[in-house]
């Protein structure tokens, strides 16, 4: 039994912010970049080359340095500047190297891809909380529509888990990008405390995150690919992903893909090819002609 349902109201009051705090985020420490992958991680390692992964070290917020890696398609690919950028945000648990797998997947169907660890993550400094996690996001964005080798006008975000949180506040609150994917994505902090098993309550009675896609969704007005697993135990489909593809905004073009079987970290590897169609078939939308009619 979860030990907060045996404490009363006012002691729950007391430590739920930095017990869900905890919850929510898993970090690693780790200054192992790119040395060592587990095999559960379903990396391949030798797919990008070595001289085409650039390490970046960025300053987010309260001066801390968070470390990130951008692998860029090779300078013989014609039309450098047509190329898309997929900027990844990555789940709550362990660090880069986790997530590997997943940059390999994106970078093999042609686009560069930055991906970068929260404060609190591998060699990032600090320590992970909304806050920081924005203004983390903030910075590598900021990293991206600054580098010699990405056109700032395609730029897409991607976010995986509660990384979702990430990319669709930066969709909502800061730059609108060329595109939002969104993988697995979690509703609210709310919805969170209930597949938690923690209480279901108002995520604001146990903590101050900003945490709400479910309220910035209305406010996205760019093409949106929402996936989702319908086996998946973690953010449970009818209070996560399928929330919000019934709160979506009325100017954004959504797809939505139900991918039958998948759970909450698998839906590549159960898509298989499907997974780079989807993708590909997103991003080319993204890039045709006549972009949404939708306000500023």
């Amino acid at each position: 039994m979860n030990r907060l349902l045996l404490l009363p109201l006012a002691g729950l009051a007391a430590v739920s912010c930095l017990t869900l705090d905890s919850f929510l985020f898993e970090p690693t420490r780790s200054d192992e970049y790119l040395e060592y992958f587990h095999e559960n991680w379903r990396v391949r390692g030798d797919v990008i080359p070595d001289s085409l992964v650039e390490p970046a070290v960025l300053t987010s917020s309260g001066g801390n340095r968070i470390y990130g890696f951008l692998a860029r398609q090779p300078a013989r690919v014609r039309n450098q500047d047509s190329i898309v950028t997929m900027l990844y945000c990555h789940g709550r648990s362990e660090y880069i190297n986790r997530y590997w797998g997943r940059v390999e997947y994106l970078w093999e169907l042609g686009y560069h891809v930055f991906i970068f660890d929260y404060q609190g993550y591998g060699k990032s400094e600090g320590s992970p909380s909304g806050d920081a996690c924005y203004a983390d996001t903030r910075a590598a964005l900021e990293f991206c529509q600054g580098h010699r080798a990405v056109n700032p006008e395609l730029i897409v975000y991607y976010g995986w888990s509660l990384g979702s949180f990430m990319a669709t506040y930066l969709a909502a609150d800061s730059v609108r990008p060329l595109g939002l994917i969104l993988e697995a994505p979690m509703a609210s902090v709310s919805a969170v405390v209930r597949e938690g098993a923690l209480l279901d309550i108002p995520g604001s009675f146990v903590t101050d995150l900003d945490f709400d896609n479910e309220n910035r969704i209305g406010r996205v007005k760019t093409r949106t690919l929402i996936v989702y697993g319908t086996a998946d135990e973690t953010a449970v489909p009818e209070r996560n992903a399928e929330v919000l593809v019934e709160k979506g905004s009325p100017w954004t073009d959504m797809t939505v893909v139900k991918v039958e079987g998948a759970v909450h970290d698998d839906i590549p590897e159960v898509m298989g090819t499907e997974y780079y169609a989807t993708v590909r078939d997103f991003v080319a939308g993204c890039l045709r002609p006549g972009p949404l009619n939708v306000p500023d």
